[in-house]
């Protein structure tokens, strides 16, 4: 049982759940030895078998991982190259936008579930866009929008990372946002190609770029507070990003 369902997913097997909750588990121990199984007893089981309840990775459906793995191994190691052989620093970018009331929010209550602590909050949802970028070594920086990444927006970072490497050539990895691919920013490269270089991450890959984990943290930090306003909003961010 334990090997099932370490080494299976309930899609595999037919069952209708996308992951190993204690409902699933119970119907495959249904479907295995024909026992119906009370939710409490499948808990205790699992907890016995030391299985915690996880948020899991999410993956797209369209995700190629043989392009994912060529470019780990192959385009990588490139690009690691050829930054050495032109003193360049690599960073990796990414955007993201933090809202005023996060959706994960948790906050300590006496058990029962009449006792659920009270969250008083704006009804109107308000959010402040980010796009920021970090080396290797961790230096890393940022910029706060109100509106969405424009193409813009995306360009001048891109020089502000710039005038601040001194004088190092940069070596930026981004995603697949429209964005990142435009006309007018390929364009802006070329003028700056001794300033810059521009990479791709494989799609749907944000794993792999250590960017989207520091975003997450910021985003985790940023929202441990209350923020009635946008400008509170934005400032939470501010202090977040300079820890």
């Amino acid at each position: 049982m334990i090997k099932k369902l370490i080494d299976t997913t309930p899609q595999q097997l037919k069952f209708k759940f996308a992951l190993w909750t204690r409902e699933a588990v119970q119907t495959l121990i249904k479907y295995e030895i024909d026992i119906d199984m009370p939710i409490s007893t499948v808990g205790y089981y699992l907890a016995k078998w030391k299985f915690t309840s996880k948020k899991p990775i999410k993956r797209a459906y369209e995700r190629k991982d043989s392009v994912t793995k060529a470019w780990l191994e192959e385009e990588y190691p490139k690009i690691k190259k050829e930054a050495k052989k032109d003193n360049a620093d690599i960073w990796w970018c990414d955007e993201t936008a933090c809202q005023n009331l996060a959706n994960n929010l948790k906050g300590y209550a006496p058990i029962g579930t009449h006792n659920k602590p009270i969250l008083e909050h704006s009804a109107k949802r308000f959010k402040i866009n980010m796009i920021s970028a970090i080396t290797n070594t961790g230096k890393s920086m940022f910029s706060l929008y109100d509106e969405s990444i424009k193409i813009d927006s995306f360009i001048e970072f891109c020089k502000k990372v710039i005038d601040s490497n001194n004088d190092k050539k940069v070596f930026m990895i981004v995603d697949n946002l429209r964005v990142h691919h435009a006309k007018k920013v390929k364009e802006w490269e070329e003028e700056n190609k001794d300033k810059i270089k521009l990479f791709y991450l494989p799609p749907y890959s944000p794993e792999f770029n250590p960017d989207e984990y520091l975003n997450q943290d910021y985003k985790q930090i940023a929202n441990k507070y209350e923020l009635p306003t946008s400008p509170v909003l934005a400032l939470s961010v501010r202090k977040t990003t300079a820890y």
